[in-house]
């Protein structure tokens, strides 16, 4: 196997066994305007192939290395949704859920070695099917380390290898607003993107920790927009 690499994208593996997206961490935006006298909040609803899919939230992603929670927030919220950081005034930033970790899962690149290895995965793909398709349906792990192949989300097939050299998982949610509705750009990531009046929004099938949080939020962005 190829030397294994720390970066952004795969699972962190809590103590208890669940599993979050984002080696490092992860952000997201809770960006808010005006209309009208009403506040409306960029609300996401998640595709259903991704983590909590068929839920609503925020836009956000991983925390990529050397990348400040705030840019990455601002950097996932532009690649699902279209919204320009420059359109956006952060007011504040908090950690709003934290977990202990037993290991992280790294992905790392196959060699050209262990591509005869990925042959099934590779067959199907030539066929028509995705490569995640294509992985879920071959299943298909190293035979020295018995580490599953993975892909990742731009199509590189990897091997999942654990890392337990991070100790702590972390979400922290980006305040920020603008001065009016953007034009919103749905990723592949988005099943809908929506402006929604805030005080409709816990009416929606939320992603469980953003439903937690979302009092604490509300509360921080009266505060932000009194200062």
């Amino acid at each position: 196997m190829t030397q294994q690499a720390l970066h952004g994208d795969g699972w962190a593996v809590g103590v208890d066994g669940t599993r979050r997206w984002g080696t490092l961490g992860a952000a997201g935006l809770f960006l808010t305007t005006r209309e009208n006298d009403t506040t409306l909040l960029l609300v996401q609803h998640r595709a259903t192939w991704t983590n909590f899919g068929g839920t609503w939230g925020i836009p956000g992603g991983a925390v990529e290395p050397g990348e400040s929670a705030v840019d990455a927030a601002l950097r996932e919220t532009l690649e699902e949704t279209g919204v320009d950081p420059e359109d956006v005034r952060v007011a504040e930033h908090l950690v709003t859920a934290r977990a202990e970790l037993s290991h992280v899962l790294v992905r790392v690149p196959l060699s050209p070695e262990d591509m005869v290895l990925a042959a099934p995965v590779t067959a199907a793909v030539e066929k028509g099917a995705t490569p995640l398709e294509a992985v879920r349906s071959h299943r298909i792990t190293h035979p020295e380390t018995g580490y599953p192949l993975t892909v990742t989300m731009t199509g590189q097939l990897c091997w999942e290898t654990p890392d337990d050299s991070v100790g702590e998982w972390t979400y922290t949610t980006v305040l920020g607003t603008c001065d009016a509705p953007l034009d919103l750009f749905p990723s592949a990531e988005s099943a809908d993107l929506a402006w929604c009046p805030l005080d409709e929004v816990p009416e929606l099938p939320l992603i469980p920790p953003f439903r937690e949080a979302l009092p604490v939020l509300r509360e921080r962005m009266g505060g932000a927009v009194q200062d």
